[in-house]
């Protein structure tokens, strides 16, 4: 469904609108805990078993933790932060995608050096047959650390918005190496096993990538939304999140599969294992964990518990924030929308009415925004229905009629 609006500025009825919602933003920050927990339990199985200390357990999951920051930003920043030409006011979903970025490049330099100084214990592992491996990740923790220094020093995308193509090459390099970090835990524990190596690889880079975009969510877009909740940067900001759901159910299943096939060797089925050991209570305790986060992400949307920016869940939610109509005109069949008998009827509407207006013209999409802005009227929403979308489209408009200052500030306000 397509959603747009020209200005839904912020106003003070919005501001406390969501101080009341601030307790629905508690499920993400919930399902971003168990994460860590769930990444530091499965760091002490990975690593514990080899012997190694808890400084070093320590170590392997702050380095895992900054890779997954560095990768699930730079995935949502690359595939997920698009233009969306019909999602209203442009020059509003630019700014958001450029505050995103921003915002991203605040996290990255602090992840870097997190990764920096944690991968040093990658050297302690060097071995005959893996020391090549150990090689290739410190190659790509200097990538990621090169192009986060890039990025913040020469900070190209304050002039090109969010289209900076070295967020593909992070991309490439961090999940990389989380994918990479995998294959050597494989390497170290079950030589020559690719089906390990694999299982392994899959599993770091799901849990990194979710983790990452986890992150994304709570500390970049939300916050970039709230900065200018409009309609347009609501509809970009539910998109994005979207995109990221996709992620997750991808990554869910991922965790599940290849989390039981790799506890597989450690228990064997016996459940006498899994309760009498410090592994076996472990992956026990990694099993729950995915459970209750499998029941967040279906409670989440239906909740509207992803965000406390209104429509940023469900952009169904933002239609009960949009003013009735005081008049419907249906110009289906006309073409360009029949611009003189909307201007007849903009007009003939008390200051701050409301038009409803359908329309048939698929350049009326495009060319009614327009055209109404050069005539100072405002579009407060724009969506195409019917239900034979494909063969006959009805595209239907609310168009406004300029209203005094308070009273439009007042009508054009969020409504929790």
């Amino acid at each position: 469904m397509g959603v747009g609006a020209d200005a839904f500025p912020r106003s003070s009825a919005f501001a406390e609108a969501h101080q009341g919602l601030g307790n629905r933003h508690v499920l993400p920050r919930v399902a971003f805990g168990i994460l860590l927990a769930v990444s530091l339990a499965g760091t002490a199985i990975t690593v514990g078993t080899h012997g190694a200390s808890l400084p070093v357990v320590l170590l392997r999951w702050a380095y895992l933790v900054s890779a997954a920051l560095a990768a699930g930003g730079s995935l949502w920043w690359a595939a997920f932060v698009r233009e969306e030409p019909d999602a209203g006011d442009r020059q509003a979903v630019d700014r958001f995608a450029r505050r995103e970025v921003g915002r991203l490049l605040r996290i990255l330099p602090v992840a870097a050096t997190g990764l920096v100084v944690s991968s040093l214990h990658l050297l302690r592992l060097t071995r005959p047959g893996v020391s090549w491996l150990v090689g290739l990740l410190e190659v790509l923790v200097a990538a990621v650390a090169a192009l986060t220094a890039s990025l913040t020093l020469c900070p190209r995308h304050r002039a090109r918005g969010w289209r900076d193509g070295r967020r593909w090459v992070l991309l490439a390099s961090s999940a990389g190496l989380l994918a990479g970090t995998g294959v050597l835990d494989a390497a170290l524990q079950a030589p020559g096993n690719a089906a390990a190596a694999a299982l392994r690889g899959l599993h770091v880079l799901a849990f990194g990538l979710w983790l990452g975009g986890a992150a994304w969510n709570l500390w970049v877009a939300i916050p970039a939304a709230q900065e200018d909740p409009r309609v347009a940067v609501v509809v970009a900001a539910a998109r994005q999140l979207e995109r990221f759901r996709w992620t997750v159910r991808v990554a869910l299943p991922t965790l599940a599969v290849t989390g039981v096939l790799q506890a597989v060797p450690y228990a064997g089925g016996s459940f006498a294992y899994l309760a009498g050991t410090w592994v076996g209570r472990l992956i026990l305790v990694k099993a729950g964990a995915l459970v209750i986060l499998i029941g967040i992400f279906i409670t989440c949307p239906l909740w509207r518990a992803c965000s406390p920016v209104r429509g940023m869940c469900n952009l169904r939610d933002l239609e009960d924030a949009l003013p009735r109509p005081a008049r419907s005109l249906d110009n289906r069949g006309k073409p360009c929308a029949g611009f003189v008998h909307v201007q007849r009827a903009l007009q003939a509407l008390e200051p701050g009415g409301v038009l409803e207006l359908l329309s048939t013209d698929p350049i009326s999409w495009w060319e009614l925004p327009a055209w109404a802005r050069q005539n100072g009227y405002e579009v407060l929403d724009q969506r195409v229905v019917g239900r034979y979308r494909v063969l006959w489209r009805t595209y239907r408009f609310l168009l406004a009629r300029a209203a005094a200052p308070a009273a439009r500030d007042e009508r054009m306000a969020v409504r929790a």
